[in-house]
Order: structure tokens, then C-alpha cells, then sequence
């Protein structure tokens, strides 16, 4: 059995509640929030003991893993204060906000060797999983253009969304998780180019249109914000054309992902003229990220994807595509 103590007892660590609820081989022991109301309450729910902060929580040695789910701009003090610990981490993107918090996240972790994973969910949703499956089989030949789109109205169960400083927009905070994804598919970036909205009043950078250059001159195109306004549905798209066909992929969840266990279709259009309909996995995406990462600790497996050096490539591809933005320029990568 992995006991958890979960750091952030607001939407996230509800949804990650949710998750490690059904994982038969794991429980929340413990639970931290600096909002006592809140956090308090999750505990109570779930018979866990309630701490006001991680330092508290951190002593208790029956833990065996700690769930960040708190704003990023917290997560490089707590990330360290958990692995000076010994503690194994779970944090939520975006990692950190610069490329040197990450680095010095990335020291304590290999300092303390615990293992560590960043919640970077595309790389367990079931329909990204299936394109990826498509692509990496060649059936339909080498990609040629892949395109992410992620609109959504600038999530209203917290006011921190709107300020820089702690989660630097929609260019970072949610852009990054598409980002993620074309190098999960496409491997690492050659270059990045970004256009986009500045916004102060929804926290800077809050719509992005962002085209990065992968090896063979193949091109990811992340379409990505949330100043939309009203009952803009949460909107993901995906298309991967290919030298042989296409894939296609378009959802619609409700405002705040509260329709997440609708399905919409994937199609893949070939060649030769056939269309198909692929039958994809139904299960939760944070329910399959939480098991992989609970199988990791509970068979000492070393944490092969989404691993924080995953985290950190794809926060240098966001914070480059912001850089972008503000200076018009292309960013070459090594």
C-alpha cells in the first residue's frame, strides 16, 4: 500500500482525489492546504490527518509519496522541502516557472534519489495515446503537420489564473500541456515561433499561436488560451496529417473539462479513399496517470514517462514561445 499525503486541496487535488480513490493499492493519509476550511474538509472526507502546512506533513513517516497540487509558483519549495524528505513526488504542471527553478528541482530529486513525476496528462489521454499509437506504427507513413488546439474560458474556481506572477498565463500554464505532447510524438524541437495576445486582467500571455520545427522539417502548430468569453465550451482539437492519411480528433467538455467522460470520435482518413472510426479507451486519463505512477513506487520501477525531465523540456518550449511573443523572433534550440 503507498500512502500519499496530498499538498492543495483545491480543484486539482480534488481531481486527483478522485483518482487515487480508485487505485486499490494506494491512499491519502494526509492533507495540507494554508486554507484550513478547505483543506480540513477534504480530510475529513476521506478519514486523513489535516496539516496547515508541508512542513507538518512531512513528518510523518508512514508517507510514501506527496501530491503537489498547489499554484506553480510554489512548486519548487515544496518539490525540494519533500525530497530533503525522502519523499517520492507527484507534482502538477507546469513544473516550475523558470528553466533555474526546474534545474534546482531536478538537484534535490537526484540528490535525495526519490523518484519523481510531473502530471503532464496528454501523455495518458486515451484518443492522444491512440494517435501517437497510429503514428509511431507507420501505417499511415512519416507526419508532415500536427495540429493542438486547447481553448477554454480562463477557469473561474480560482482568481490565481489571472496573475503573472504565479502562473504566467495561458502561454505557459496551458499551451504547455500541447507543447508536451507534440514532443511526446515528434521528439525534440529545432526551433519555436509565437504570435499572441498579452493580457494583464487574465494574466499575460492568454492566447498563443505557436509553430514549432521538429526534425525533418516536420511542423507542430499549438493553437492555445483562454480569453474567449460567455459559455465558450472547452474545446481540444487534434490533427495529424501524414504522408498516407490523417487523424482527427475534436472535443467539446463543457466549460471546466466537467463533461471530461463524454467521448467524441477519432477518425482516420487514408489514402485510398476509406475512412475509419477508431475505438479508443473510455477510462479517466488522471485515473491512468495516477496508476502508472502508483505501479512505479509500489514495484520500484524507475518513472519513464513524464519524468521531470520531460517537465522541464517542454517548460523551456513554453517560456521559448513567450520569449517569442514578446520579441517576434524565432528561438533556435541546441
Amino acid at each position: 500500500m503507498i500512502n500519499i499525503g496530498l499538498v492543495g486541496a483545491g480543484y486539482m487535488g480534488e481531481v486527483h482525489k478522485s483518482a487515487i480513490d480508485r487505485i486499490s493499492n494506494a491512499r491519502i493519509i494526509a492533507v495540507a492546504d494554508v486554507v484550513e476550511e478547505k483543506g480540513k474538509k477534504m480530510a475529513e472526507d476521506i478519514n486523513a490527518k489535516y496539516y496547515n502546512n508541508i512542513e507538518g506533513m512531512l513528518k510523518n513517516d508512514d508517507i510514501d509519496a506527496v501530491y503537489i497540487c498547489t499554484p506553480t509558483n510554489t512548486h519548487v519549495d515544496l518539490v525540494k522541502k519533500a525530497a530533503d524528505s525522502k519523499k517520492n513526488i507527484f507534482c502538477e504542471k507546469p513544473l516550475a516557472l523558470s528553466i533555474e527553478e526546474a534545474d534546482e528541482m531536478l538537484k534535490s530529486i537526484k540528490a535525495n534519489k526519490v523518484k519523481a513525476m510531473v502530471g503532464h496528462v496528454l501523455r495518458f489521454w486515451p484518443e492522444y495515446l491512440k494517435a501517437k499509437e497510429i503514428v509511431d506504427s507507420g501505417m499511415i507513413g512519416k507526419p508532415r503537420s500536427v495540429f493542438c488546439e486547447r481553448v477554454v474560458v480562463i477557469p473561474k474556481w480560482s482568481d490565481w489564473f489571472a496573475k503573472e506572477e504565479i502562473v504566467k498565463g495561458a502561454g505557459l500554464d496551458l499551451q504547455i500541456h500541447d507543447l508536451d505532447y507534440l514532443i511526446f510524438l515528434l521528439g525534440k524541437p529545432n526551433s519555436v515561433f509565437s504570435q499572441g495576445v498579452y493580457a494583464p486582467d487574465l494574466g499575460g500571455w492568454s492566447h498563443m499561436n505557436t509553430v514549432i520545427s521538429f526534425k525533418d522539417k516536420v511542423k507542430g502548430l499549438v493553437d492555445a488560451g483562454w480569453i474567449v468569453k460567455g459559455k465558450f465550451p472547452f474545446t481540444m482539437v487534434l490533427r495529424i496529417i501524414c504522408e498516407e492519411g490523417s487523424i482527427d480528433w475534436i472535443f467539446r467538455a463543457g466549460e471546466n473539462l466537467e463533461e471530461i467522460s463524454k467521448k467524441s470520435p477519432i477518425t482516420l482518413y487514408k489514402s485510398d479513399g476509406s475512412i475509419e472510426v477508431l475505438k479508443v479507451g473510455t477510462e479517466d486519463p488522471y485515473f491512468l496517470e495516477t496508476g502508472y505512477f502508483i505501479d512505479c513506487l509500489e514495484n520500484n520501477k524507475d518513472i519513464k514517462n513524464a519524468t521531470f525531465e520531460d517537465g522541464r523540456e517542454s517548460l523551456e518550449l513554453a517560456l521559448s514561445s513567450i520569449e517569442s511573443a514578446k520579441t517576434d523572433k524565432i528561438i533556435q534550440f541546441k
